[in-house]
């Protein structure tokens, strides 16, 4: 006899692994059933090598709100394959359709992994794979020609074009402001930051990572996880850190809050726990210089920074000792030598504060700040140093990353 008790169905849901599951069916094996298909067994050397983010615990059984910040942005993911000389298969990677034009031509954004020369190991070369030839494929199997449009080394991000019969969909972008108030004694000072159009990236954020599975039939994936503060071991400053648990076939593929607006660019390396991306203000200002300037630009004040609410907690008590009135600012982990930095008496553990005459309260607003310049301008910072008691004023010359100081990027 069933037992519909509260109980007895309680027990029954306790046992479920999926929870969408109403009743678990048994079937029994069947060996006209299992017949061997080719089609499927690539598909399944496929998922041996590369595995689809399902194949992690965290992605079987997703809830109902990452599905939907999936379902929002993927009409605009896609595939892609790359493939050098001799039609050898180079590198897969994900991408989220940013821009087209009346002409059906569309911009897809993704990593530039999908576009370097291999290596034997170690790290990748800063040069284009010969014979280089990319396939992008839809969410629908359409597959498309892609064209190399732009390509940066440093951050690792490139912009591949294609042409379709039809006008695909875009995604939506919102820019990230990481802003994060250090000081307790201000927590009531900023409700709101002064950038409200941007979205406001906070430890403990729910967010999703976002692929295209490259082989039939190009499923749809997505990690679920939050943003959080950690260390990436990556050669890169400007990326940030979510617990999402991703595979190599994601690389390049967006990153999204629960609205389904793009916040960043994922990537991924073996050992890891957790999935580095590069936050969309820099993709973004990148390819708005190359429209304006026909090439990428990288400016620079030669100082490698990140948020000050990373310091150490006695420096940070210094800093607000010296300025009660600070909320946070720009602290400053290294001094490239020879750069304008260094000319103008830069130090470690110093804190910008002001740039042009307006207060940095993060490390992404900074960035904005000096790539609205040109190479050649000159800015005024202002700095709290630990061992000085008033504020130090610098005049800095905008520079651009010199190809020697490029990060470093590991193979996938």
């Amino acid at each position: 006899m069933y037992d519909n008790t509260p109980q007895a169905v309680f027990k029954k849901i306790l046992k479920r692994k999926n929870p969408w599951l109403r009743e678990c069916i048994k079937e029994e094996f069947n060996p006209e059933n299992y017949k061997p298909d080719p089609e499927l067994m690539h598909r399944i050397k496929n998922l041996s090598k590369r595995p689809k983010f399902n194949s992690k615990d965290d992605n079987v059984f997703l809830d109902l709100q990452t599905k939907k910040a999936a379902l929002k942005v993927s009409s605009s993911v896609v595939a892609l394959l790359s493939y050098t000389t001799g039609d050898q298969e180079l590198n897969q990677c994900s991408g989220v359709i940013v821009e087209n034009d009346a002409n059906n031509a569309h911009i897809v954004l993704t990593s530039a992994n999908l576009l370097r020369r291999p290596r034997e190991k170690g790290l990748l070369d800063d040069t284009l794979a010969d014979s280089l030839k990319v396939i992008v494929y839809l969410y629908d199997g359409g597959s498309y020609v892609g064209e190399v449009c732009a390509y940066d080394f440093h951050f690792n991000i490139a912009w591949i074009r294609f042409q379709s019969d039809i006008s695909l969909p875009t995604a939506i972008l919102r820019q990230v402001d990481d802003y994060i108030n250090v000081n307790p004694a201000q927590d009531n000072s900023f409700p709101l930051h002064p950038h409200s159009s941007h979205f406001n990236l906070v430890p403990g954020l729910p967010i999703v990572a976002v692929g295209r599975y490259f082989a039939k039939p190009f499923d749809l994936m997505a990690a679920p996880g939050q943003f959080i503060l950690d260390r990436c071991d990556l050669d890169c400053k400007e990326l940030f850190m979510g617990s999402c648990k991703t595979t190599s076939c994601g690389e390049g593929g967006a990153l999204v809050n629960l609205s389904g607006e793009v916040i960043g660019i994922t990537f991924y390396y073996d050992y890891g726990f957790t999935t580095p991306f590069m936050p969309i203000n820099i993709a973004r200002k990148s390819w708005e210089h190359y429209k304006r300037y026909g090439g990428l630009r990288r400016p620079s004040l030669g100082v490698v920074a990140t948020n000050l609410y990373t310091a150490d907690v006695s420096l940070i008590e210094k800093v607000i000792q010296k300025v009660p009135s600070i909320c946070n600012g720009v602290l400053v982990e290294k001094v490239i030598q020879g750069s304008c930095a260094d000319s103008a008496g830069l130090q470690l553990e110093d804190v910008i504060v002001e740039c042009g005459g307006k207060t940095v309260l993060s490390f992404l607003e900074f960035l904005e700040m000096v790539w609205d310049k040109k190479v050649g301008d000159v800015l005024q910072l202002s700095i709290v140093r630990a061992s000085q008691y008033d504020p130090i004023h610098v005049n800095m010359v905008v520079d651009e990353v010199a190809v020697e100081y490029f990060y470093h990027w590991p193979r996938k």
